[in-house]
Protein backbone atom coordinates (compact mmCIF):
# COMPACT_ATOMS: atom_id res chain seq x y z
CA UNK A 1 0.00 0.00 0.00
CA UNK A 2 2.87 2.39 0.83
CA UNK A 3 4.36 1.89 -2.62
CA UNK A 4 1.04 2.75 -4.25
CA UNK A 5 0.98 6.06 -2.42
CA UNK A 6 4.39 7.07 -3.89
CA UNK A 7 5.18 8.54 -7.30
CA UNK A 8 8.40 9.87 -8.79
CA UNK A 9 8.47 13.09 -10.81
CA UNK A 10 11.31 13.42 -13.34
CA UNK A 11 12.12 17.11 -13.79
CA UNK A 12 14.45 18.67 -16.40
CA UNK A 13 16.20 22.03 -16.23
CA UNK A 14 15.86 24.41 -19.18
CA UNK A 15 17.19 27.97 -19.12
CA UNK A 16 17.82 27.62 -15.41
CA UNK A 17 14.27 26.56 -14.54
CA UNK A 18 12.90 23.12 -13.53
CA UNK A 19 9.88 21.66 -15.28
CA UNK A 20 8.24 18.24 -14.85
CA UNK A 21 8.64 15.98 -17.90
CA UNK A 22 7.03 12.73 -16.75
CA UNK A 23 6.09 10.64 -13.71
CA UNK A 24 7.28 7.09 -12.89
CA UNK A 25 5.83 4.52 -10.56
CA UNK A 26 9.09 3.46 -8.88
CA UNK A 27 12.50 4.98 -8.20
CA UNK A 28 14.53 2.64 -10.40
CA UNK A 29 12.40 3.44 -13.44
CA UNK A 30 12.66 7.14 -12.65
CA UNK A 31 16.48 6.95 -12.51
CA UNK A 32 16.62 5.25 -15.89
CA UNK A 33 14.50 8.03 -17.42
CA UNK A 34 16.58 10.75 -15.75
CA UNK A 35 19.79 9.23 -17.12
CA UNK A 36 18.28 9.23 -20.63
CA UNK A 37 17.60 12.95 -20.35
CA UNK A 38 21.16 13.55 -19.12
CA UNK A 39 22.55 11.62 -22.09
CA UNK A 40 21.55 14.64 -24.18
CA UNK A 41 24.52 17.03 -24.09
CA UNK A 42 22.16 20.00 -24.23
CA UNK A 43 20.35 18.95 -21.02
CA UNK A 44 21.22 21.37 -18.19
CA UNK A 45 20.11 18.98 -15.47
CA UNK A 46 17.67 16.34 -14.27
CA UNK A 47 16.26 15.48 -10.86
CA UNK A 48 13.80 13.06 -9.29
CA UNK A 49 11.26 14.18 -6.70
CA UNK A 50 9.50 11.46 -4.67
CA UNK A 51 5.90 12.37 -3.86
CA UNK A 52 4.36 10.32 -1.06
CA UNK A 53 0.76 10.64 0.07
CA UNK A 54 0.35 10.31 3.82
CA UNK A 55 -2.59 8.55 5.41
CA UNK A 56 -4.14 11.93 6.26
CA UNK A 57 -4.07 12.90 2.57
CA UNK A 58 -1.16 15.35 2.76
CA UNK A 59 1.59 15.17 0.14
CA UNK A 60 5.26 14.94 1.21
CA UNK A 61 7.98 15.78 -1.33
CA UNK A 62 11.57 14.53 -1.14
CA UNK A 63 14.35 14.96 -3.70
CA UNK A 64 16.08 11.61 -4.23
CA UNK A 65 18.33 12.48 -7.18
CA UNK A 66 19.69 15.65 -8.77
CA UNK A 67 22.39 16.42 -11.30
CA UNK A 68 23.06 19.77 -12.98
CA UNK A 69 25.81 20.89 -15.30
CA UNK A 70 26.97 23.70 -17.55
CA UNK A 71 25.82 23.16 -21.10
CA UNK A 72 28.48 23.87 -23.66
CA UNK A 73 26.95 26.12 -26.30
CA UNK A 74 28.94 26.12 -29.50
CA UNK A 75 27.17 29.19 -30.78
CA UNK A 76 29.21 32.37 -31.05
CA UNK A 77 29.07 34.73 -28.08
CA UNK A 78 30.28 38.30 -28.46
CA UNK A 79 31.51 40.72 -25.84
CA UNK A 80 29.46 43.76 -24.88
CA UNK A 81 31.45 46.77 -26.17
CA UNK A 82 31.81 48.70 -22.92
CA UNK A 83 33.00 52.33 -23.11
CA UNK A 84 34.81 52.56 -19.76
CA UNK A 85 37.09 50.35 -17.69
CA UNK A 86 38.65 50.66 -14.22
CA UNK A 87 42.23 51.77 -13.71
CA UNK A 88 45.03 49.35 -14.47
CA UNK A 89 44.34 45.89 -13.04
CA UNK A 90 47.83 44.74 -12.05
CA UNK A 91 47.05 41.75 -9.81
CA UNK A 92 44.35 39.09 -9.41
CA UNK A 93 43.12 41.03 -6.38
CA UNK A 94 42.32 43.96 -8.68
CA UNK A 95 40.11 41.65 -10.76
CA UNK A 96 38.42 40.35 -7.59
CA UNK A 97 37.62 43.92 -6.45
CA UNK A 98 34.10 45.36 -6.99
CA UNK A 99 35.29 47.57 -9.87
CA UNK A 100 37.12 44.68 -11.51
CA UNK A 101 34.18 42.29 -11.22
CA UNK A 102 31.81 44.98 -12.47
CA UNK A 103 33.91 45.44 -15.61
CA UNK A 104 34.05 41.67 -16.19
CA UNK A 105 30.29 41.48 -15.58
CA UNK A 106 29.54 44.11 -18.21
CA UNK A 107 31.91 43.00 -20.96
CA UNK A 108 31.01 39.28 -20.63
CA UNK A 109 27.31 39.92 -20.04
CA UNK A 110 26.17 37.92 -23.08
CA UNK A 111 28.15 34.89 -21.94
CA UNK A 112 26.98 35.08 -18.34
CA UNK A 113 23.35 35.22 -19.44
CA UNK A 114 23.85 31.95 -21.35
CA UNK A 115 25.51 29.97 -18.58
CA UNK A 116 24.02 31.66 -15.48
CA UNK A 117 27.22 32.25 -13.56
CA UNK A 118 28.62 35.37 -11.89
CA UNK A 119 32.11 36.88 -12.26
CA UNK A 120 32.88 35.59 -8.76
CA UNK A 121 32.02 32.01 -9.73
CA UNK A 122 33.99 32.38 -12.95
CA UNK A 123 37.18 33.56 -11.27
CA UNK A 124 37.03 31.07 -8.39
CA UNK A 125 36.11 27.93 -10.36
CA UNK A 126 38.81 26.51 -12.64
CA UNK A 127 36.40 24.53 -14.83
CA UNK A 128 34.40 27.66 -15.59
CA UNK A 129 37.54 29.64 -16.33
CA UNK A 130 38.76 26.94 -18.70
CA UNK A 131 35.38 26.83 -20.41
CA UNK A 132 35.27 30.58 -21.08
CA UNK A 133 38.87 30.59 -22.28
CA UNK A 134 37.97 27.90 -24.80
CA UNK A 135 34.96 29.89 -26.01
CA UNK A 136 35.94 31.16 -29.48
CA UNK A 137 37.71 34.53 -29.24
CA UNK A 138 35.65 35.78 -26.31
CA UNK A 139 38.48 36.36 -23.82
CA UNK A 140 40.95 37.81 -26.36
CA UNK A 141 38.24 40.21 -27.57
CA UNK A 142 37.50 41.28 -24.00
CA UNK A 143 41.20 41.79 -23.26
CA UNK A 144 41.66 43.83 -26.45
CA UNK A 145 38.72 46.06 -25.51
CA UNK A 146 39.91 46.68 -21.95
CA UNK A 147 43.53 47.21 -23.02
CA UNK A 148 42.38 49.78 -25.57
CA UNK A 149 40.31 51.66 -22.99
CA UNK A 150 43.12 51.66 -20.43
CA UNK A 151 45.71 53.00 -22.89
CA UNK A 152 43.65 55.53 -24.85
CA UNK A 153 45.40 58.38 -23.02
CA UNK A 154 48.69 57.25 -24.57
CA UNK A 155 50.32 56.40 -21.23
CA UNK A 156 51.18 52.87 -22.38
CA UNK A 157 51.28 50.74 -25.51
CA UNK A 158 48.05 48.74 -26.00
CA UNK A 159 49.95 45.57 -26.94
CA UNK A 160 52.03 45.74 -23.76
CA UNK A 161 48.91 46.28 -21.69
CA UNK A 162 47.20 43.33 -23.40
CA UNK A 163 50.12 41.05 -22.51
CA UNK A 164 49.91 42.20 -18.88
CA UNK A 165 46.21 41.41 -18.73
CA UNK A 166 46.77 37.92 -20.13
CA UNK A 167 49.46 37.27 -17.52
CA UNK A 168 47.08 38.31 -14.74
CA UNK A 169 44.36 36.06 -16.15
CA UNK A 170 46.84 33.18 -16.15
CA UNK A 171 47.58 33.88 -12.47
CA UNK A 172 43.85 33.83 -11.68
CA UNK A 173 43.47 30.53 -13.54
CA UNK A 174 46.46 28.95 -11.77
CA UNK A 175 45.13 30.03 -8.40
CA UNK A 176 41.67 28.61 -9.10
CA UNK A 177 43.23 25.34 -10.27
CA UNK A 178 45.23 25.00 -7.03
CA UNK A 179 42.06 25.60 -5.02
CA UNK A 180 40.45 22.57 -6.70
CA UNK A 181 42.92 20.31 -4.88
CA UNK A 182 42.08 21.73 -1.43
CA UNK A 183 39.42 19.97 0.65
CA UNK A 184 37.05 22.72 1.76
CA UNK A 185 33.91 22.61 3.91
CA UNK A 186 30.44 23.32 2.57
CA UNK A 187 28.26 26.18 3.75
CA UNK A 188 26.16 24.84 6.58
CA UNK A 189 24.89 27.82 8.51
CA UNK A 190 26.27 31.34 8.36
CA UNK A 191 29.03 32.38 5.98
CA UNK A 192 31.32 33.61 8.77
CA UNK A 193 31.38 30.06 10.19
CA UNK A 194 32.83 28.86 6.87
CA UNK A 195 35.52 31.54 7.00
CA UNK A 196 36.40 30.46 10.54
CA UNK A 197 36.64 26.80 9.47
CA UNK A 198 38.90 27.68 6.55
CA UNK A 199 41.36 29.68 8.64
CA UNK A 200 43.75 26.74 9.12
CA UNK A 201 43.10 24.77 5.95
CA UNK A 202 45.98 26.16 3.86
CA UNK A 203 49.27 27.67 4.95
CA UNK A 204 49.77 29.44 1.61
CA UNK A 205 46.30 30.53 0.45
CA UNK A 206 44.32 33.52 1.71
CA UNK A 207 41.26 32.39 3.74
CA UNK A 208 39.08 35.06 2.06
CA UNK A 209 39.90 33.62 -1.36
CA UNK A 210 39.09 30.09 -0.21
CA UNK A 211 35.83 31.30 1.33
CA UNK A 212 34.84 32.71 -2.06
CA UNK A 213 35.74 29.36 -3.63
CA UNK A 214 33.34 27.68 -1.18
CA UNK A 215 30.64 30.22 -1.98
CA UNK A 216 31.18 29.73 -5.71
CA UNK A 217 30.85 25.96 -5.33
CA UNK A 218 27.62 26.55 -3.41
CA UNK A 219 26.20 28.76 -6.17
CA UNK A 220 27.51 27.06 -9.29
CA UNK A 221 24.72 24.49 -9.57
CA UNK A 222 22.00 27.11 -9.14
CA UNK A 223 21.43 27.89 -12.80
CA UNK A 224 19.03 30.80 -12.50
CA UNK A 225 19.50 34.33 -11.21
CA UNK A 226 16.60 34.45 -8.76
CA UNK A 227 17.83 31.23 -7.14
CA UNK A 228 21.33 32.65 -6.68
CA UNK A 229 19.90 35.90 -5.35
CA UNK A 230 17.70 34.14 -2.81
CA UNK A 231 20.62 32.04 -1.59
CA UNK A 232 22.91 35.07 -1.21
CA UNK A 233 20.27 37.24 0.47
CA UNK A 234 19.46 34.46 2.93
CA UNK A 235 23.13 34.29 3.90
CA UNK A 236 23.43 38.10 4.09
CA UNK A 237 20.36 38.59 6.30
CA UNK A 238 21.69 36.00 8.76
CA UNK A 239 25.27 37.34 8.69
CA UNK A 240 26.47 39.34 11.68
CA UNK A 241 30.14 39.73 10.75
CA UNK A 242 30.71 43.00 8.78
CA UNK A 243 33.64 41.59 6.82
CA UNK A 244 31.71 38.52 5.67
CA UNK A 245 28.68 40.66 4.88
CA UNK A 246 30.92 42.83 2.71
CA UNK A 247 32.08 39.72 0.81
CA UNK A 248 28.47 38.65 0.23
CA UNK A 249 27.58 42.19 -0.84
CA UNK A 250 30.05 41.97 -3.71
CA UNK A 251 28.53 38.76 -5.04
CA UNK A 252 24.98 40.11 -4.69
CA UNK A 253 26.20 43.03 -6.82
CA UNK A 254 27.36 40.47 -9.41
CA UNK A 255 23.85 39.04 -9.60
CA UNK A 256 22.21 42.47 -9.73
CA UNK A 257 24.39 43.21 -12.74
CA UNK A 258 22.45 40.50 -14.61
CA UNK A 259 19.03 40.65 -16.24
CA UNK A 260 17.48 39.45 -12.97
CA UNK A 261 16.72 43.11 -12.26
CA UNK A 262 13.89 42.86 -14.78
CA UNK A 263 12.38 39.99 -12.80
CA UNK A 264 12.80 41.90 -9.55
CA UNK A 265 11.07 44.95 -10.98
CA UNK A 266 8.37 42.96 -12.78
CA UNK A 267 6.39 44.49 -15.62
CA UNK A 268 6.62 48.28 -15.72
CA UNK A 269 4.61 50.52 -18.06
CA UNK A 270 7.64 52.56 -19.16
CA UNK A 271 11.41 52.80 -18.89
CA UNK A 272 10.99 55.92 -16.77
CA UNK A 273 8.91 54.01 -14.24
CA UNK A 274 11.40 51.12 -14.27
CA UNK A 275 14.27 53.50 -13.50
CA UNK A 276 12.34 55.03 -10.60
CA UNK A 277 11.62 51.55 -9.24
CA UNK A 278 15.34 50.74 -9.40
CA UNK A 279 16.00 53.80 -7.25
CA UNK A 280 13.28 52.60 -4.85
CA UNK A 281 15.06 49.24 -4.65
CA UNK A 282 18.41 50.91 -3.96
CA UNK A 283 16.72 52.82 -1.12
CA UNK A 284 15.14 49.63 0.24
CA UNK A 285 11.53 50.69 -0.34
CA UNK A 286 10.48 48.99 -3.57
CA UNK A 287 6.82 47.88 -3.61
CA UNK A 288 5.98 44.22 -4.18
CA UNK A 289 2.90 44.22 -6.37
CA UNK A 290 4.61 43.52 -9.72
CA UNK A 291 7.84 41.86 -8.63
CA UNK A 292 8.61 38.21 -9.37
CA UNK A 293 11.33 38.04 -6.71
CA UNK A 294 9.10 37.06 -3.76
CA UNK A 295 10.99 36.73 -0.48
CA UNK A 296 14.22 37.84 -2.15
CA UNK A 297 12.73 41.32 -2.58
CA UNK A 298 11.78 41.42 1.12
CA UNK A 299 15.36 40.56 2.05
CA UNK A 300 16.82 43.05 -0.43
CA UNK A 301 14.59 45.86 0.86
CA UNK A 302 15.68 45.08 4.40
CA UNK A 303 19.40 44.92 3.55
CA UNK A 304 19.33 48.09 1.44
CA UNK A 305 17.29 50.09 3.95
CA UNK A 306 19.77 49.15 6.68
CA UNK A 307 22.71 50.25 4.53
CA UNK A 308 24.28 46.79 4.51
CA UNK A 309 24.84 46.48 0.74
CA UNK A 310 26.86 49.53 -0.39
CA UNK A 311 28.51 47.73 -3.33
CA UNK A 312 25.20 46.33 -4.56
CA UNK A 313 23.60 49.76 -4.19
CA UNK A 314 26.40 51.32 -6.25
CA UNK A 315 25.81 48.63 -8.89
CA UNK A 316 22.11 49.51 -9.08
CA UNK A 317 22.80 53.25 -9.27
CA UNK A 318 25.32 52.63 -12.05
CA UNK A 319 22.61 50.71 -13.91
CA UNK A 320 20.19 53.61 -13.32
CA UNK A 321 22.66 56.03 -14.88
CA UNK A 322 23.33 53.79 -17.87
CA UNK A 323 19.59 53.45 -18.51
CA UNK A 324 19.14 57.23 -18.29
CA UNK A 325 21.96 57.78 -20.80
CA UNK A 326 20.59 55.12 -23.18
CA UNK A 327 18.76 56.10 -26.39
CA UNK A 328 15.68 54.07 -25.37
CA UNK A 329 12.59 56.28 -24.91
CA UNK A 330 11.34 56.81 -21.36
CA UNK A 331 7.82 56.10 -22.65
CA UNK A 332 7.88 53.82 -25.68
CA UNK A 333 4.10 53.76 -26.15
CA UNK A 334 3.45 57.50 -26.23
CA UNK A 335 6.15 59.94 -27.38
CA UNK A 336 4.06 62.88 -26.21
CA UNK A 337 4.64 61.78 -22.60
CA UNK A 338 8.44 61.75 -22.85
CA UNK A 339 8.88 65.13 -21.16
CA UNK A 340 6.42 64.19 -18.40
CA UNK A 341 8.41 61.01 -17.73
CA UNK A 342 11.60 63.06 -17.68
CA UNK A 343 10.16 65.49 -15.15
CA UNK A 344 9.04 62.63 -12.89
CA UNK A 345 12.51 61.14 -13.16
CA UNK A 346 14.08 64.41 -11.98
CA UNK A 347 11.69 64.55 -9.03
CA UNK A 348 12.70 61.04 -7.95
CA UNK A 349 16.42 61.65 -8.35
CA UNK A 350 16.37 64.94 -6.41
CA UNK A 351 16.66 64.04 -2.73
CA UNK A 352 16.68 66.35 0.33
CA UNK A 353 20.48 66.25 0.29
CA UNK A 354 20.90 66.78 -3.45
CA UNK A 355 20.82 64.60 -6.56
CA UNK A 356 21.10 60.86 -6.07
CA UNK A 357 24.80 60.57 -6.96
CA UNK A 358 25.66 64.19 -7.54
CA UNK A 359 27.66 64.83 -10.74
CA UNK A 360 27.08 61.33 -12.15
CA UNK A 361 23.32 61.78 -11.95
CA UNK A 362 23.17 65.25 -13.50
CA UNK A 363 25.60 64.18 -16.22
CA UNK A 364 23.29 61.27 -17.09
CA UNK A 365 20.23 63.55 -17.10
CA UNK A 366 21.96 66.03 -19.39
CA UNK A 367 23.19 63.31 -21.75
CA UNK A 368 19.63 61.98 -21.96
CA UNK A 369 18.40 65.42 -23.01
CA UNK A 370 21.03 65.75 -25.76
CA UNK A 371 19.07 62.95 -27.45
CA UNK A 372 15.85 64.94 -27.12
CA UNK A 373 16.98 68.14 -28.88
CA UNK A 374 17.31 68.63 -32.63
CA UNK A 375 20.80 70.11 -32.59
CA UNK A 376 23.97 68.07 -32.41
CA UNK A 377 27.50 68.64 -31.17
CA UNK A 378 28.26 71.68 -29.00
CA UNK A 379 24.97 73.38 -29.96
CA UNK A 380 23.03 70.31 -28.86
CA UNK A 381 24.85 70.12 -25.53
CA UNK A 382 24.21 73.83 -24.92
CA UNK A 383 20.53 73.40 -25.76
CA UNK A 384 20.33 70.38 -23.44
CA UNK A 385 21.85 72.31 -20.51
CA UNK A 386 19.32 75.11 -20.98
CA UNK A 387 16.42 72.65 -21.32
CA UNK A 388 17.37 70.58 -18.26
CA UNK A 389 17.69 73.77 -16.17
CA UNK A 390 14.16 74.71 -17.16
CA UNK A 391 12.91 71.18 -16.48
CA UNK A 392 13.95 71.41 -12.83
CA UNK A 393 11.05 71.61 -10.34
CA UNK A 394 12.20 75.09 -9.29
CA UNK A 395 15.13 77.50 -9.57
CA UNK A 396 16.72 76.38 -6.32
CA UNK A 397 16.89 72.84 -7.68
CA UNK A 398 18.30 74.38 -10.85
CA UNK A 399 21.11 75.95 -8.83
CA UNK A 400 21.90 72.51 -7.39
CA UNK A 401 21.88 71.05 -10.91
CA UNK A 402 24.27 73.69 -12.25
CA UNK A 403 26.62 73.26 -9.28
CA UNK A 404 26.88 69.53 -9.87
CA UNK A 405 27.13 69.90 -13.65
CA UNK A 406 30.19 72.09 -13.09
CA UNK A 407 31.96 68.97 -11.76
CA UNK A 408 31.39 66.97 -14.97
CA UNK A 409 33.06 66.92 -18.38
CA UNK A 410 30.34 69.28 -19.64
CA UNK A 411 32.13 72.11 -17.81
CA UNK A 412 35.28 71.68 -19.91
CA UNK A 413 33.58 73.12 -22.98
CA UNK A 414 30.42 74.70 -21.58
CA UNK A 415 31.48 76.45 -18.36
CA UNK A 416 30.20 79.82 -19.61
CA UNK A 417 26.89 78.27 -20.72
CA UNK A 418 26.43 76.72 -17.27
CA UNK A 419 27.14 80.00 -15.44
CA UNK A 420 24.80 81.89 -17.76
CA UNK A 421 21.86 79.80 -16.49
CA UNK A 422 22.17 81.40 -13.06
CA UNK A 423 20.29 84.37 -14.56
CA UNK A 424 17.12 82.40 -13.81
CA UNK A 425 18.14 82.24 -10.15
CA UNK A 426 18.87 85.97 -10.04
CA UNK A 427 15.39 86.65 -11.41
CA UNK A 428 13.89 85.08 -8.28
CA UNK A 429 13.30 87.94 -5.85
CA UNK A 430 11.15 86.12 -3.29
CA UNK A 431 11.22 82.59 -1.85
CA UNK A 432 8.08 81.66 -3.80
CA UNK A 433 9.96 82.40 -7.03
CA UNK A 434 13.08 80.50 -5.96
CA UNK A 435 11.31 77.37 -4.66
CA UNK A 436 8.19 75.55 -5.79
CA UNK A 437 5.11 77.15 -4.27
CA UNK A 438 3.64 73.73 -3.57
CA UNK A 439 6.35 73.06 -0.96
CA UNK A 440 5.70 73.71 2.70
CA UNK A 441 7.50 76.76 4.23
CA UNK A 442 9.99 74.44 5.94
CA UNK A 443 10.70 72.54 2.72
CA UNK A 444 11.13 75.79 0.79
CA UNK A 445 13.76 76.95 3.28
CA UNK A 446 15.46 73.54 3.14
CA UNK A 447 15.52 73.61 -0.70
CA UNK A 448 16.96 77.14 -0.75
CA UNK A 449 19.59 76.18 1.82
CA UNK A 450 20.55 73.12 -0.24
CA UNK A 451 21.02 75.40 -3.26
CA UNK A 452 23.15 77.78 -1.19
CA UNK A 453 25.40 74.99 0.10
CA UNK A 454 25.73 73.42 -3.34
CA UNK A 455 26.84 76.70 -4.88
CA UNK A 456 29.26 77.47 -2.04
CA UNK A 457 30.98 74.08 -2.44
CA UNK A 458 30.96 74.11 -6.25
CA UNK A 459 34.04 74.52 -8.48
CA UNK A 460 32.79 77.81 -9.95
CA UNK A 461 35.12 80.83 -9.71
CA UNK A 462 34.97 82.55 -6.32
CA UNK A 463 33.16 85.63 -7.66
CA UNK A 464 30.41 83.44 -9.17
CA UNK A 465 29.98 81.39 -5.97
CA UNK A 466 29.78 84.53 -3.82
CA UNK A 467 27.34 86.37 -6.07
CA UNK A 468 24.89 83.45 -6.39
CA UNK A 469 25.11 82.40 -2.72
CA UNK A 470 24.61 85.97 -1.49
CA UNK A 471 21.53 86.31 -3.68
CA UNK A 472 19.97 83.13 -2.30
CA UNK A 473 20.81 84.22 1.24
CA UNK A 474 19.16 87.60 0.63
CA UNK A 475 15.99 85.91 -0.69
CA UNK A 476 15.77 83.74 2.44
CA UNK A 477 16.43 86.69 4.76
CA UNK A 478 13.70 88.71 3.00
CA UNK A 479 11.32 85.82 3.60
CA UNK A 480 12.16 85.73 7.32
CA UNK A 481 11.52 89.47 7.62
CA UNK A 482 8.36 89.71 5.51
CA UNK A 483 6.75 86.62 7.07
CA UNK A 484 7.98 87.55 10.57
CA UNK A 485 9.12 83.96 11.03
CA UNK A 486 11.50 84.72 13.91
CA UNK A 487 8.96 86.97 15.65
CA UNK A 488 6.38 84.18 15.55
CA UNK A 489 8.85 81.74 17.10
CA UNK A 490 9.89 84.28 19.76
CA UNK A 491 6.48 85.46 20.82
CA UNK A 492 6.88 87.63 23.99
CA UNK A 493 3.80 86.08 25.64
CA UNK A 494 5.43 82.64 25.66
CA UNK A 495 7.65 81.33 28.45
CA UNK A 496 11.35 82.12 28.00
CA UNK A 497 12.12 78.41 27.86
CA UNK A 498 9.68 77.82 24.98
CA UNK A 499 10.96 80.85 23.06
CA UNK A 500 14.61 79.84 23.39
CA UNK A 501 14.01 76.19 22.50
CA UNK A 502 11.91 77.05 19.44
CA UNK A 503 14.54 79.44 18.11
CA UNK A 504 17.35 76.99 18.73
CA UNK A 505 15.48 74.16 17.05
CA UNK A 506 14.90 76.45 14.08
CA UNK A 507 18.64 77.19 13.81
CA UNK A 508 19.64 73.55 14.39
CA UNK A 509 17.25 72.21 11.73
CA UNK A 510 19.71 73.05 8.96
CA UNK A 511 17.09 74.89 6.89
CA UNK A 512 18.84 78.28 6.93
CA UNK A 513 21.94 79.08 4.86
CA UNK A 514 25.10 80.33 6.52
CA UNK A 515 24.81 84.09 6.07
CA UNK A 516 22.52 86.97 6.91
CA UNK A 517 19.43 84.80 7.34
CA UNK A 518 20.99 82.52 9.93
CA UNK A 519 22.75 85.44 11.62
CA UNK A 520 19.39 87.16 12.07
CA UNK A 521 18.01 84.12 13.91
CA UNK A 522 21.16 83.71 15.99
CA UNK A 523 21.11 87.36 17.05
CA UNK A 524 17.63 86.85 18.45
CA UNK A 525 18.85 83.84 20.45
CA UNK A 526 21.87 85.76 21.76
CA UNK A 527 19.51 88.50 22.89
CA UNK A 528 17.64 85.96 25.01
CA UNK A 529 20.80 84.33 26.36
CA UNK A 530 22.18 87.67 27.53
CA UNK A 531 19.24 88.31 29.79
CA UNK A 532 20.23 88.44 33.48
CA UNK A 533 19.81 85.11 35.33
CA UNK A 534 18.91 83.32 32.13
CA UNK A 535 19.30 79.83 33.61
CA UNK A 536 17.02 80.65 36.53
CA UNK A 537 14.35 82.05 34.23
CA UNK A 538 14.74 79.08 31.90
CA UNK A 539 13.89 76.49 34.58
CA UNK A 540 11.24 78.64 36.22
CA UNK A 541 8.07 76.55 36.52
CA UNK A 542 9.88 73.19 36.80
CA UNK A 543 9.50 72.26 40.50
CA UNK A 544 11.49 69.03 40.34
CA UNK A 545 15.24 69.89 40.65
CA UNK A 546 16.26 66.75 38.75
CA UNK A 547 13.97 67.57 35.82
CA UNK A 548 15.12 71.19 35.92
CA UNK A 549 18.77 70.20 35.59
CA UNK A 550 17.92 67.78 32.76
CA UNK A 551 16.08 70.56 30.93
CA UNK A 552 19.17 72.77 31.23
CA UNK A 553 21.48 69.99 29.98
CA UNK A 554 19.23 69.30 27.00
CA UNK A 555 19.17 73.01 26.23
CA UNK A 556 22.98 73.24 26.24
CA UNK A 557 23.19 70.23 23.92
CA UNK A 558 20.75 72.00 21.62
CA UNK A 559 22.96 75.09 21.78
CA UNK A 560 25.87 73.05 20.48
CA UNK A 561 23.81 71.53 17.67
CA UNK A 562 22.73 75.03 16.63
CA UNK A 563 26.34 76.22 16.44
CA UNK A 564 26.60 78.03 19.76
CA UNK A 565 29.23 75.66 21.21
Amino acid sequence: MAAERASFEIQVMRDGRWSTETVAGDEQEARVIAKKFLANKKCEGARIVRNWTRSDGRMVENEVFSETRSVRDDGEVRIVPIDSAPDQCETPEDFYSPDGRNAVNRILRNYFEKVYITPTELMHTYKELKRVQDKDTLVPSAVDRVAGLQTRDGSKDARTRRDELFRTIDQISTRARRAETIALPKINGCFSAVLADIAGVSATEDPDFLAMVVLSRDLIDVRNWLGKLERLCTLAVAEGDPHCLSMLDGVIADVLGANVVQEILGWQPSLGQAIRRMVDLADGCMPHEKSEAGESLDMLNKLFSEGKLPVSRACLIDRVHRQIRSPNPLNRNDNSKELDEYARLIERLLLPGGFLSGPDTVEALTTRYTRMVEQGGASGRRAAIIAVMRAMPDRAAGAVYLSELARTDYAKEHAADIVAQFDLVFNARILGDLCARTLSPKDKLARATLAHRSVKSSPFPAEVRTRVADHIDAVVERYLVEEQVIEKLDHPDSHLRDRAVRLLQFCAAGILPEGKALSRARERILHLLRQPNFDAHFIDGIPDPVKAQKALRDFHHLLQRAGFG
